[in-house]
């Protein structure tokens, strides 16, 4: 009997000299094709260090760090996170307030709205007037999360916005600890350091470490979340601790992102039911399953519940009216007439790939066309993404990783519902997973999947002059 082949532990050089060479394909073809909406210089040299760094590095990191002991890559791996955020959250500082006048980034709505929300409210707990923020929030529970974080942090620090940031940077990094745990404990020691790196080096989850926004925060309550609930159901039996900690974890999303906390209830009721025998025992699941219930109960009695029902009931509605906003109902030069004809069965097949870079000069979207490079990393490691599940399917393990599986399912279909499918900040829950799957995609590459790799290059390619010419004909 022929012995099984070794499984990867680094990203080979190959992989990242084609990437690099499609992304430089897509910036020439969209010069090529569009030249009178050809891209700023700045944003230019953002995207390719973007697409550099990434893949350089994962490349030499993967490699370098593979033979180090667990404890020297655990410190190794949250040391270097915390370095390159504390860089890039400074950076950004200067940079956003040198090109604006203020530490805000482009198109800032949120981010100001954010700070500005925390310190009324810090002025209001000052002035002993809570009741006033509670009317005022009413029902919208996932509005209320991150001003109340905000203000806490205002409360204690003062009102620096470089404090909540460098917070930021210290979650995001301990968000790609428990990434690289996650990983580990679902396909092994290499995959796990590699989904780790990967986290580490990603530039969509450390650009929004430099900004105002709550999706550092709420990215990390996801994984903390998944990753305590994936132990769970590994683990020869129940703790109440690990019930109480994914409780209290559970309502601290619910007030960050209401239909986001449903979702992983609802990954947890869906792995405790299917998960393989070999995995968690047929006992353990069914306990499981009757505290989830009941959990699922009690909630149901709370306002929070509302909230749920109310996106649920809207939902077939949710893209149509989202595209008819973006065709005619936004400020002048944001329209797109083209966007009408989205929809979810357009935009499902594309999540696991979406969102698709900006390589044009679009002027009302400077943010986009600055993260045109960590988009592209999306496109390209969706691709292992996809062999680690086409793998998993042959060799009948995808019940051995319900609970990932059920997150993303459920997940990439709430976003393909709702009008935002291919807006890169909502994908950000996702990244922690997709990561852990493209990881493990990357061990299993061999000669025989190593062929696709560049017609799957010249496909996302394709695409991205597509979405490019499309962002164009729908605005002139």
């Amino acid at each position: 009997m022929r012995a099984p082949a070794a499984l990867l532990g680094y990203l080979p050089r190959f992989f990242t000299q084609k990437s690099i060479t499609a992304f430089f394909t897509a910036f020439l073809l969209c010069s090529a094709f569009f030249f009178s909406r050809l891209l700023p210089p700045l944003w230019i040299l953002f995207g390719f260090a973007e697409v550099y760094c990434f893949f350089f590095f994962l490349h030499k990191l993967t490699r370098r760090w593979s033979h180090v002991s667990n404890a020297v890559f655990e410190k190794k791996l949250f040391r270097t996170s915390l370095w390159i955020r504390i860089v890039w959250v400074v950076f950004s500082y200067v940079f956003y307030t040198t090109m604006l006048g203020e530490p805000f980034e482009f198109e800032a709505g949120d981010a100001k709205g954010y700070h500005g929300e925390a310190l009324w409210l810090l002025g209001l707990i000052k002035d002993n007037k809570w009741s006033q923020y509670v009317s005022y929030i009413g029902k919208n529970y996932s509005d209320m999360g991150y001003p109340m974080y905000l203000g806490l942090v205002y409360y204690i620090a003062g009102e620096n916005l470089l404090i909540p940031r460098l917070l930021k940077a210290v979650i995001g990094s301990f968000g790609a600890l428990i990434t690289y745990k996650l990983a580990r404990n679902n396909f092994g020691e290499a995959t796990g350091r590699m989904a780790g790196i990967m986290t580490m080096l990603v530039p969509n989850l450390i650009y929004y470490t430099g900004l105002h926004l709550k999706e550092t925060e709420m990215v990390f309550v996801v994984v903390s979340f998944i990753y305590l609930g994936d132990r769970v159901i590994r683990s020869r039996r129940l703790r109440l601790a690990d019930f109480a900690l994914l409780s209290l974890l559970a309502i601290v999303l619910f007030f960050f992102r209401t239909v986001l906390a449903a979702c992983l209830i609802a990954s947890m009721f869906i792995a405790a039911v299917f998960t393989s025998s070999r995995i968690s025992g047929l006992a353990k699941r069914i306990g499981l399953v009757l505290i989830l219930l009941t959990g699922i109960i009690l909630l149901a009695t709370t306002p929070l519940a509302d909230n749920v029902n109310e996106y649920l009931a809207n939902s077939s509605n949710n893209v149509s009216s989202q595209m008819r906003n973006f065709s005619a109902h936004r400020a002048k030069g944001e329209n797109n007439k083209l966007a009408v004809y989205g929809s979810t069965s357009v935009f499902l097949p594309l999540m696991l790939m979406a969102p698709f870079p900006t390589l044009v000069n679009i002027a009302e979207q400077q943010s986009a066309m600055m993260l045109a490079g960590a988009y592209f990393t999306r496109n390209v490691y969706a691709f292992f993404v996809f062999v680690a599940l086409i793998t998993l399917f042959k060799q009948r393990k995808l019940r051995e990783h319900v609970l990932l599986l059920a997150f993303i399912t459920s997940y990439i279909l709430i976003l393909a519902s709702s009008g935002f499918a291919l807006s890169e900040r909502f994908h950000l829950p996702l990244l922690p997973f997709l990561l852990t799957f493209a990881a493990y995609g990357i061990s299993q590459m061999n000669q025989r999947n190593k062929k696709y790799y560049q017609p799957y290059l010249v496909f996302i390619v394709l695409l991205i002059v597509g979405w490019n010419w499309f962002k164009i004909a729908g605005r002139s």
